[in-house]
């Protein structure tokens, strides 16, 4: 799994790489998409700290409940291989009471 950022710029939902550097050795940004961001870059506008920042925040609790979710999901299709009821012990079954039943 990967962390998911949403673009400010158009709104749209977008992976970066995951170390944050594009192939061509650019840096991405946690605020803006590839598109927005050469726009951004043509105008001189730098990315703000906070706004990475909180990005990067909800990207990671994003991933986090997915990957709570995906746990869930795996526990709920495993069987539950408990017994319905206890073992019965030698005890239990070689008490006098026992074997009176199986005689009358």
């Amino acid at each position: 799994m990967r962390l998911v950022f949403v673009c400010q710029g158009c709104g749209c939902h977008y992976f970066p790489p995951v170390g944050l550097v594009w192939p061509d050795g650019a840096r991405a940004s946690a605020v803006w998409c590839a598109g927005c961001r050469a726009e951004v870059v043509e105008r001189g506008i730098e990315e703000p700290a906070e706004l990475a920042a909180v990005a990067m925040m909800l990207a990671v609790r994003a991933y986090q409940a997915a990957l709570a979710a995906r746990l869930q999901r795996e526990r709920a299709e495993r069987p539950d291989r408990r017994p319905s009821r206890p073992a019965r012990t030698a005890r239990g079954q070689l008490r006098p009471g026992g074997a009176r039943t199986r005689l009358g």
